[in-house]
């Protein structure tokens, strides 16, 4: 992982990959503004440990999923996320599995990147399909040892593979190491003024959370083939 860790740092233009980042409806430009709200919310949540199943909805806009009022996962120690965090990261998304039925480990990354973006980013098909395994022709670092399947017309993660959930670990390892490569490097994340002002994150300190918003606008421009000098710094 260390190898691929520095191709990525040497090969891509991070700020300019966050910055051409979107959710739904979301953009650098608007501010991120809808993550910052969710942010602002689930992270107030699970510190006071109250994250429940009004949260989980909201992230994963689904209404067909059962859990309790509260999700008993302790994510902070006072203001700050919890040091095994860091140490054990599968064994967190492991308790969040067992507490929600019908949370696959897609929507289950993205409760705890909205929960401790320091610590954790979502991990998708998308993303495994250019980091992970299963489809050779989008590959481009191989980071994980997770693999993507072609159901129909789309790309779904296989239930039951023996990587998870130990690869959800690499993947917040790799994403930690990537933001303490950038953040030594002093390249400065360019986040909308609304996080730092809402404490969510230092000014041009990059998250983990941050490293998975430029990896995935990275991956949507491989998948639609749109490798491009003016987003990366060298040969893919």
């Amino acid at each position: 992982m260390e190898e691929q860790v520095g191709r990525l740092l040497d090969d891509l233009d991070f700020p300019a990959l966050y910055r051409g980042y979107t959710w739904r409806d979301d953009t650098w430009e608007k501010g991120f503004l809808e993550i910052l709200d969710l942010e602002r919310e689930v992270t107030a949540a699970a510190r006071s440990l109250a994250l429940g199943l009004d949260h989980v909805q909201k992230i994963a806009r689904r209404d067909d999923l059962l859990a309790p009022a509260r999700i008993a996962v302790t994510l902070y120690i006072g203001s700050a996320p919890a040091y095994w965090l860091m140490l054990e990261p599968e064994e967190t998304i492991q308790t969040v599995e067992r507490q929600i039925r019908g949370l696959g480990p897609v929507c289950a990354s993205k409760l705890l990147r909205f929960a401790v973006p320091q610590v954790f980013g979502t991990l998708d098909a998308r993303l495994i399909r250019v980091f992970g395994r299963g489809d050779s022709g989008s590959q481009r670092y191989p980071l994980l040892d997770l693999a993507v399947e072609l159901s129909g017309d789309r790309w779904a993660i296989p239930a039951g593979q023996p990587g998870w959930p130990g690869e959800y670990g690499a993947w917040a390892g790799a994403l930690q190491a990537v933001a303490g490569g950038l953040n030594r490097d002093e390249v400065s994340c360019p986040h909308p003024a609304g996080f730092a002002a809402a404490g969510l994150r230092s000014e041009g300190i990059w998250a983990a959370a941050d490293v998975e918003m430029a990896l995935s606008c990275y991956a949507a421009g491989v998948l639609r083939g749109e490798e491009r000098k003016d987003s990366v710094t060298g040969v893919v």
